[in-house]
C-alpha cells in the first residue's frame, strides 16, 4: 500500500516547516527532525531532535571531522547515538524523518532506520532531498509503497491541508483492505463498501478511478489505496 509519503522540493522550499506543522498535530509519533543552529543570525550547523526530546549536533562549520558537505563538517557518529531512541515504535505510531539527505545518509545506522520505517506497517512521512541523489535515495523514490509530494511555493498551503487529510485516508484504507468482505467485483469494476456507502472503482487504462469527492479533487483516495492492496492480495 502507498502508505509512505515523501515530501521533496528545492532547498528552502519549506519541506521541514511543513513536516513540523503536520507532526505537531499528531499525538502518537516516532522520529526526528533536523534543525538549523544559528549564531548572530548566521547558520553554523545542524542538530537532530527526536520525538522523545533527545538532541545531538550532527554538523557544524568548526567540527573536526573528515566529512565535509558544503561548508559544514559532519559527524555521523552523533546521529548514530540517537538512532536507538527512535528505532522501536508502536504499530499505530506515525513515523517521521527530516530529512533523508546527504548529511544524514553518511550514517549507515540512519540508512537502516529509513528502511525499517518504510518496510514497517506504520504510516511514514519524511522529507527527502531533491538536489542530492544516490542509489539509496533513488531506490526509495522508486518503491511502489511510496507517494512523492513535490513542494512549490504555490502548493505549500494546499499541501498543509491535503497531507493531514491524506494521512487519515491511509489509515482508513488499511482498515478497508484488512476486511476483504467489503470488496466485490463485476468485470473490471470493483465495488467497495465504505463508511459512506458503496464506492465504484473503475480501471481505466491501468489506472484506478474512484467516484468519490476526495478522488475528484486529489486523484487519490482511501478507496483507491484499499483497492490497490486488495488487488495485490488477490493476485498472491
Amino acid at each position: 500500500m502507498r502508505k509512505n509519503i515523501l515530501i521533496t522540493g528545492l532547498p528552502r522550499s519549506g519541506k521541514s516547516t511543513l513536516l513540523n506543522r503536520i507532526i505537531a498535530e499528531q499525538k502518537n509519533k516516532t522520529g526526528f527532525v533536523t534543525n538549523e543552529i544559528r549564531e548572530l543570525g548566521e547558520r553554523i550547523g545542524f542538530e537532530v531532535k527526536t520525538s522523545n526530546g533527545k538532541e545531538a549536533v550532527i554538523a557544524k562549520t568548526d567540527f573536526d571531522t573528515r566529512y565535509k558537505i558544503s561548508r559544514y563538517y559532519v559527524e555521523p557518529k552523533n546521529l548514530d547515538v540517537l538512532i536507538p531512541e527512535v528505532a522501536q515504535f508502536p504499530q499505530d505510531n506515525l513515523l517521521y524523518l527530516d530529512e533523508i539527505g546527504e548529511m544524514q545518509l553518511l550514517s549507515q545506522e540512519f540508512r537502516k532506520l529509513c528502511l525499517s520505517y518504510l518496510d514497517s506497517k506504520n504510516t511514514v512521512i519524511a522529507t527527502i532531498s531533491q538536489v542530492y541523489e544516490n542509489d539509496f535515495t533513488k531506490k526509495i523514490k522508486e518503491r511502489k509503497d511510496v507517494m512523492i509530494i513535490q513542494l512549490h511555493d504555490y502548493s505549500r498551503e494546499r499541501n498543509e491541508i491535503f497531507i493531514p487529510e491524506f494521512l487519515k485516508k491511509i489509515e482508513k484504507a488499511k482498515r478497508y483492505s484488512s476486511e476483504l468482505e467489503r470488496f466485490s467485483q463485476e468485470g473490471k469494476d470493483i465495488f467497495l463498501k465504505s463508511e459512506h456507502g458503496t464506492r465504484r472503482i473503475k480501471d481505466e487504462r491501468g489506472k484506478l478511478i474512484c467516484n468519490c469527492h476526495f478522488f475528484g479533487e486529489n486523484s487519490i483516495c482511501s478507496h483507491v489505496l484499499a483497492t490497490e492492496e486488495y488487488l495485490r492480495i488477490s493476485s498472491e
